[in-house]
């Protein structure tokens, strides 16, 4: 079964002078379960075509299908919807809210879901639990390292218990060590799971984590390859 699928999609930044083509009739699918890295150089149009698949952007033209249903005919509301209960986001600058604890930045999504409290604290645990750092659960981020507040993001991304997860240079800021241990939670997270994964690196060595590898160069595929 395809989750995502993108046909014919453009993306066309203008100004009054000129214009710059993003992306450029991509057409890409990716089916429940598997694991997709979208590689190219920087400027390539990675991080665009995963924030259009992500339903952060909108397309110039083409469509965009997630689950069966094209994005372009909903409504604002039923976009937002999409995003919080079909689809998690891992940023590489973590994004945590500062002022709240590793435990309360994973309820954090659970919240807008109207989960009661002890809802919300007993599946963040869960989910600090199997990133493997439930000992953290009281500290602020600036308590953290770089490894452990992305542990906490992909909790917080797994919060609504989403099919699809979007990884945009997950492993970036960290030291190889820990972003090897990233991407083996991501993988287990696929493996045993059943995660849909969509990852976009500059780091050819993450290939081995995945199904899948899609180039991109100047906003167009040019390698599709499995």
């Amino acid at each position: 079964m395809k989750v995502v699928e993108l046909v014919d999609v453009y993306k066309i930044y203008k100004t009054e002078y000129y214009e710059v083509k993003a992306l450029e009739c991509v057409n890409m699918a990716v089916k429940e379960g598997e694991f997709v890295a979208i590689m190219g150089p920087s400027g390539s149009g990675k991080s665009t075509l995963l924030n259009i698949i992500g339903c952060l952007d909108k397309p110039t033209r083409g469509e965009v299908i997630i689950n069966g249903v094209e994005t372009s005919i909903l409504s604002d509301r039923e976009l937002t919807e999409l995003r919080r209960d079909t689809i998690g986001f891992i940023f590489q600058q973590y994004n945590l809210i500062p002022t709240l604890t590793a435990l309360e930045n994973v309820e954090l999504p659970m919240v807008f879901r109207g989960l009661s409290k002890a809802e919300r604290e007993a599946r963040a645990r869960e989910l600090l639990k199997i990133v493997g750092i439930e000992e953290l659960a009281n500290r602020m981020p600036r308590e953290m390292s770089g490894g452990q507040q992305q542990r906490v993001a992909i909790a917080r991304a797994l919060a609504n218990n989403p099919s699809i997860l979007l990884c945009d240079e997950p492993t970036g800021n960290l030291d190889t060590r820990s972003g090897r241990q990233i991407m083996d939670i991501l993988k287990k997270l696929n493996e045993e799971e059943r995660v849909t994964v969509v990852l976009v690196t500059h780091d050819p060595s993450l290939a081995d984590y995945v199904d899948r590898v899609v180039r991109i160069r100047d906003g167009k595929v040019v390698e599709d390859v499995f």
